[in-house]
């Protein structure tokens, strides 16, 4: 009995090597298969293609993937439409149709390309523009009239056009759609949005320029200030004088007192409707700087020359004036589609709200708040205790997330991540989550936290729109780091997971695109200053990704940006993401209501994070079992800009990612 029962000990203990023989080295392989497919050593990905395919690996798929890419000249329609039911739906397939649009585009198979296209799912976004060109050019040739508002949409987007869109620009130009007028148009907002080279493609196709006008393009874009001053730009025609507009929008952005002598000098030349935008670019320019001159500045123009940027920035100077009547005239006088966003909704009915017609204020607050959002809890606060529609919830069932984890499009999530290809596996997770439902959404965000995946449980989970579940929404990992740190520093810890939720995702490996870096995305050189601060001798670089080292900077550096402004969160929030030298210069004269501080941030990136991160940690408190406040109130006041000092040097703001200016 005894020999039996060794033998068979000896029979699975082999059986186990082989299995574990059969899959060891796979992170390797395809590690050697990625390396081999950017050199384009089709030979080695081959052969790293058979290993993987031997062992049954979930990521055979990609290497095929890369196969095609590094073949896609030589590959068939039978070959294409192989690997396309093999992978069905997953997101490889549609990278896929995208390679094979292009290709089809460049043949101008207009045909098969429309079949093609037919096969992607709504819900994937083909953002690649030269396929969009394609698109809008194939729907030309085959008598769509809906191609013609499509092209015209493009254009006007501010997209780079790539060399794949000449032929839907000849397209359009032959049907008359992008005629004189809309070209000019396309070509000023090009020179606005500073894309010279996106200018000098369309520029080409004016009847009226010549080569030297492109030489006075180059001069312009490489030095707006000397360009001026030699004063020598055509200006017989409208993209002459279009480099003035630009040189001098450019100057408003540094100097707007040098602008407006520049603009005073050159203005005899320029058309009314040139004078408009100019002046409407320097308001936004102004309004960006909250130079209180920029609302009657913007007053004075026709809004008709108005991008969307310059009624935003119209509504900020009119709210952090607090001049409520003329903000709820700009909100008014909007385009419909960016009065119906939720930040002018909020604000507009605060507007009502100051002037006393609170049930028409109610009547955009009531639905406003059952939206889950910054503005939607503001809303709710406004509102008071009123009854509303219910909100749904969910909590998955065990068979729920086993039946979920069988799939397999998770297996080769799985795969990816144990092969360190954690970026490959977000964008399948994202493409997974666009195809399902709320309450599925919510059964992924469950199995994603039970693997650990805190970033892509948050991805899930946030994605819902009607049905939600907030614990997975607002998870609570490593919370003995957490609260350790939080007390140590007398900071608040749900304002140091809303930091983290926004900063990470929770991802302690994650390093941003300007070297920050852990859970709390601190930059190396902020960690060096804060480490000496601790009296830590021994500090590296390499312990950034430490969990209690980074929670330890991270959080120190939360308390110096608080101390600093006087326990203000909002200010001490924007300051850990631009600065403490820039959240001081974006206080105003006279006190701000915190929620107007945010809103009139002058960097994007800035103005979302800070609403973020007091959103979250609004969340989180009743989450972690503490004292809740109202978001308002976790805004507060920010004091007039006399009394918000920065305590230590300001030479400290350049260990902390610089923002470029917008």
């Amino acid at each position: 009995m005894k020999t039996r029962f060794v033998h068979f000990l000896f029979l699975a203990t082999c059986c186990l090597s082989l299995i574990q023989s059969a899959f060891a080295g796979e992170p390797e392989t395809y590690q050697q298969a990625k390396q081999a497919y950017q050199s384009k050593n089709l030979p080695a990905l081959n052969e790293a293609l058979e290993t993987l395919r031997q062992r049954r690996s979930p990521l055979v798929s990609y290497l095929q993937y890369w196969q095609m890419i590094l073949t896609m000249d030589q590959l068939s329609y039978a070959q294409v439409q192989a690997f396309l039911q093999e992978n069905n739906d997953s997101l490889l397939a549609q990278r896929v149709r995208e390679l094979w649009l292009k290709r089809l585009g460049r043949v101008q198979f207009w045909d098969q390309f429309v079949e093609i296209r037919a096969q992607i799912p709504s819900y994937y976004s083909l953002n690649d523009t030269g396929n969009q060109c394609f698109q809008v050019q194939a729907g030309i040739a085959l008598d769509d009239p809906a191609a013609y508002e499509d092209g015209k949409r493009l254009l006007l987007s501010g997209k780079e056009l790539p060399a794949d869109c000449q032929g839907m620009l000849e397209a359009l130009q032959e049907v008359g759609v992008l005629d004189e007028s809309l070209l000019l148009a396309v070509y000023r907002n090009a020179l606005f949005a500073n894309k010279p080279a996106l200018a000098k493609v369309l520029a080409k196709r004016a009847r009226k320029t010549d080569p030297a006008f492109f030489k006075q393009m180059d001069d312009v874009a490489q030095n707006p200030a000397l360009a001026l001053k030699k004063g020598n730009i055509q200006d017989k025609t409208a993209y002459g004088r279009a480099l003035y507009l630009y040189a001098i929008d450019r100057q408003a952005k540094a100097d707007g007192a040098l602008a407006q002598t520049s603009y005073q000098k050159y203005s005899g030349i320029l058309s009314n409707e040139e004078k408009q935008l100019v002046q409407a670019y320097m308001a936004l320019e102004s309004a960006r700087k909250h130079e209180p001159e920029a609302l009657k500045a913007f007053s004075k123009l026709d809004t008709a020359v108005f991008s969307t940027e310059q009624w935003e920035w119209y509504a900020r100077s009119a709210l952090r004036a607090q001049d409520w009547a003329t903000l709820l005239k700009v909100i008014n006088a909007m385009p419909n589609s960016l009065a119906d966003e939720h930040a002018w909704r909020y604000w507009k009915a605060r507007a009502l709200k100051a002037k006393g017609q609170t049930t028409e204020a109610n009547l955009l607050l009531a639905p406003l708040s059952q939206e889950r959002h910054f503005y939607g809890w503001l809303a709710a606060e406004e509102l008071g205790p009123v009854a509303g529609e219910p909100m749904a919830t969910y909590q998955p069932t065990d068979e729920e997330v086993r039946q979920f984890a069988r799939q397999p499009v998770i297996k080769r999530i799985e795969a990816l991540f144990d092969v360190e290809a954690r970026y490959e596996a977000r964008l399948e997770w994202l493409y997974l989550l666009d195809a399902l439902d709320d309450p599925t959404r919510i059964v992924a965000a469950q199995y994603a936290l039970l693997k650990g995946w805190y970033d892509l449980t948050v991805l899930a989970a946030d994605k819902t729109s009607r049905t939600h579940n907030f614990a997975l929404r607002y998870p609570t990992p490593y919370r003995d780091y957490l609260q350790k740190a939080s007390k140590a520093r007398e900071i608040d810890e749900a304002w140091v997971y809303g930091i983290i939720r926004q900063e990470s995702r929770f991802m302690h490996y994650a390093k941003s695109s300007v070297g920050a870096g852990g859970l709390m995305q601190v930059m190396p050189a902020t960690a060096k200053w804060i480490a000496k601060k601790l009296g830590w001798t021994t500090y590296h670089d390499g312990m950034l990704h430490d969990i209690d080292t980074n929670v330890n900077l991270g959080t120190y550096y939360m308390r110096y940006t608080l101390d600093t402004f006087n326990g203000q969160e909002a200010m001490a929030t924007a300051a850990y993401n631009a600065g403490p030298g820039r959240a001081k210069r974006w206080a105003a004269d006279m006190p701000l209501e915190g929620a107007i501080y945010a809103e009139t941030i002058p960097f994007s990136e800035t103005r979302n994070y800070v609403k973020k991160v007091l959103a979250n940690a609004h969340m989180y408190a009743s989450r972690l079992g503490l004292p809740v406040i109202t978001l308002k109130k976790r805004l507060g006041t920010v004091p007039a800009r006399g009394s918000a000092s920065v305590t230590e040097t300001e030479s400290v703001t350049t260990t902390i990612r610089i923002l470029e200016q917008e």
